[in-house]
């Protein structure tokens, strides 16, 4: 019987000390896994609109810490933009280890938001991990018919119309023109 006991001990502390080991590498493991990921990442200053004649516009700012040597000294991020799980844009980024910087983003393309999901997904991946390390879904951009309706956040201003084009170059010529039979 007492042996039975010592041997029951000994079984005991066996199990414990695998536990206790399984525990330790677990943490050991999630510690390495945390140490891929980028510091203090966020997505600020965002804003932009959706138009029937012109498409999608964005723009933001996203700043990281880089923590980890991806590629010559720095660590690397990809910003995507997702609209009804189809890639509307995407940009790798990259920080020097141990600063932090800020990078301006600002894409248009061309339809609407699709209508399957709630506004756009804005996600940001530690690479080359591919890690998604902060996601903003949904996100909402204001509607309007025309890029001529919006006032604040409108994005880049449309291309001119062939129209204006045409009457900005014959006042060109005809202001040429005037000088050059000046001179004579």
């Amino acid at each position: 019987m007492k042996q039975n006991r010592t041997e029951q001990r000994g079984q005991s502390a066996k199990s414990l000390r695998k536990i206790i080991g399984g525990v330790a590498t677990a943490l050991c493991l999630g510690l390495a896994g945390s140490a891929n990921a980028m510091l203090s990442p966020s997505i600020t200053n965002t804003g932009g609109a959706e138009y029937d004649t012109a498409g999608v516009y964005f723009f933001g700012d996203i700043t990281f810490t880089g923590s980890v040597n991806d590629a010559g000294g720095y660590d690397q991020a990809l910003f995507r933009i997702w609209d009804d799980g189809v890639k509307k844009f995407e940009k790798l980024l990259q920080v020097l280890v141990g600063t932090t910087m800020t990078f301006h983003v600002e894409t248009q393309y061309p339809g609407l938001i699709g209508s399957s999901a709630p506004g756009l997904g804005l996600d940001l991946y530690d690479m080359p991990s591919g890690q998604n390390v902060l996601s903003i879904d949904p996100f909402y951009l204001p509607h309007y018919a025309d890029p001529s309706q919006c006032q604040v956040n409108c994005g880049p201003q449309g291309v001119p119309e062939p129209g204006s084009l045409l009457l900005t170059a014959l006042g060109l010529g005809a202001l040429g023109l005037r000088r050059r039979t000046k001179a004579d």
